[in-house]
This record gives structure tokens, sequence and C-alpha cells, in this order.
């Protein structure tokens, strides 16, 4: 309790740093569905995204991205062959990040969530089963970044995103882990 009131109070007195208002991130990794609909669904799929962030003040952020995981179902076997659906799901996340004041200098942490739109789209259905849908729900974020010059506008990081979305009475929870850089600028 008394390190939570310690951290409150030492947050705004923190030492002033000149901190660049606007943030621009390349994000590859792993996304993940951690409960599948149908069997031959894969759990797995390679996930991009760009993002960016304005600072509203020192420590809060206002960020907006587009993630996407792609084809995350694969190839489906049935009777009639083999297919590779090519599907896709796209994120826009958007909200406030948190920003911890740079520990050492150059190590940083933030978390924060927000608003999401979603949308899934697939190029074949073989068997008429899913249909592209799309709808809203929220995400949740966390990162850990280490600047790589001196300047600090270079940044890498390693970033777990989580998006939640209901809709219909679908339920779509995808976890997504990436390797991020990162251009500050004014």
């Amino acid at each position: 309790m008394w390190a939570a009131i310690l951290f409150l109070v030492m947050v705004p007195c923190a030492t002033a740093q000149s901190v660049p208002h606007n943030r621009l991130t390349f994000s590859g990794g792993w996304s993940r569905e951690p409960k599948r609909r149908f069997a031959f669904e894969q759990r797995t799929a390679t996930g991009l995204g760009l993002s960016y962030g304005r600072r509203l003040q020192k420590h809060v952020e206002a960020e907006a991205g587009v993630f996407t995981a792609m084809n995350p179902t694969g190839v489906i076997c049935f009777t009639g062959g083999c297919v590779d659906v090519n599907d896709r799901f796209i994120w826009v996340p958007f909200g406030l990040r948190f920003i911890a004041p740079p520990y050492l200098g150059r190590i940083e942490l933030s978390g924060g969530g927000g608003g999401l739109y979603q949308k899934y789209t697939r190029e074949k259905d073989p068997v008429g089963a899913i249909f592209p849908y799309h709808g809203w729900g929220g995400y949740f974020v966390g990162s850990v970044s280490v600047a790589i010059d001196r300047r600090q506008r270079y940044w890498l990081g390693a970033t777990p995103r989580w998006f939640l979305a209901n809709v219909g009475s679908r339920r779509d929870r995808w976890f997504q882990i990436s390797g991020e850089f990162s251009v500050r600028f004014r």
C-alpha cells in the first residue's frame, strides 16, 4: 500500500525531460486464439501491425493502430479436397496508454486499453460454415521498450495485446505478442 502511494506521489515529481509527442510503431509477431471454434482451425497466425501514439501529457498517450492475424484457419481438408481459405482478422484498436517514468533513462514500461473494431474476412469458404463479419469490442496492451540511441528517437520493445470482441453469438478472444520498432518525433 505504501509503495503504491509513494509511486503516485513520485510520478508527478519525476525530473522533467523533453518527451517526443509522436510515436510510430511497426510490429510483427505471433497471434493465438486460446479457444478454437472448430477442430480444423489452427490456433496460431502471423501477426503484423502499425500504430500511432500522441502524448497528451507526459505519462498519458492516445493511441490508434491496425493489426492483423493472417490466415489463422489455414488449410481445410474435406471430401472434395483441401482448400486454403486465406482468411484474416483485422483489428483497429483505439484508446489510452499510461507510461511509467523511464527506468535508468532508457527502459520504459507502459500499459493501457480501449475500444476495438474487428473485421474477419476470408477469400474461400468450401463448407459454407463461416461468413465474413465485423463488430466492436475492447483491447488491453502492456509494453516494455528500450531506447537504442542516445537521443531516444528509436526504440525496440516487446508488447502483448489481448483483443476481445463480441459479434452476435461469437466471442472472439485473441492474444498477440510482438516485437516492435518505434520511431519517436516531435
